[in-house]
């Protein structure tokens, strides 16, 4: 039969511990145990009040007979390590401070499989980035550095013209409504007397 008898400093520790903001509930369930133990209750007893099995009071209790306070929290979980290790985020910030290109996390995810081998999801590098401050130029969404300044030139020149003969772009403003489940789309006033030149 476990049965715990605590010192009057075990038990300052245990009152210290209890009522500490920090400690999780898991641990404080484990507390509750050894203070009930100490309190007379028997094993069966302590597992029906916390509503637990009769073998985790037996293991925790037995824990505590052995090591003392420091057996009741529970062990730090570790978790799996991430392949983006910090060599390759200061490879990251290297290439990035070269300032030579703007970057997408795609194109980040392209070049780091290239140079090191190793392939991350863009989403999953933009986390990371993110979380490391790493900070990058993005590749523009505009198109205009794809534009032949000569045809811009070009259409400006012609849109000049005809609006100085009178002409308005052709374009009608359309609004789309909703009839039933049809949908239909009919010029504005205003398209129309652009269109038809009122």
């Amino acid at each position: 039969m476990f049965r715990v008898q605590l010192t009057a400093a075990q038990k300052e520790e245990l009152q210290r511990r209890a009522h500490d903001p920090s400690v999780k509930p898991r641990t404080r369930d484990r507390l509750e145990m050894v203070r009930l133990s100490h309190a007379g209750w028997s094993v069966p007893q302590i597992a029906r009040h916390l509503g637990i099995c009769e073998k985790r009071v037996r293991h925790w209790i037995r824990r505590f007979l052995q090591h003392g306070f420091d057996a009741l929290p529970d062990r730090p979980h570790p978790g799996q390590r991430s392949a983006l290790t910090p060599a390759l985020e200061e490879a990251i910030r290297a290439e990035l401070r070269k300032g030579e290109r703007p970057w997408t996390a795609a194109q980040l995810a392209d070049w780091l499989a290239d140079q090191f081998g190793v392939r991350f999801h863009p989403h999953y590098l933009g986390q990371r980035r993110r979380r490391a401050r790493i900070s990058y130029q993005r590749t523009s969404r505009s198109g205009k550095h794809k534009q032949k300044p000569e045809a811009v030139a070009a259409q400006k020149k012609e849109r000049a013209a005809q609006e100085k003969r009178g002409i308005r772009a052709r374009s009608m403003s359309l609004i789309w409504t909703r009839r039933g489940s049809r949908r239909r789309c009919r010029p504005t006033i205003a398209g129309i007397r652009s269109a038809s030149g009122w």
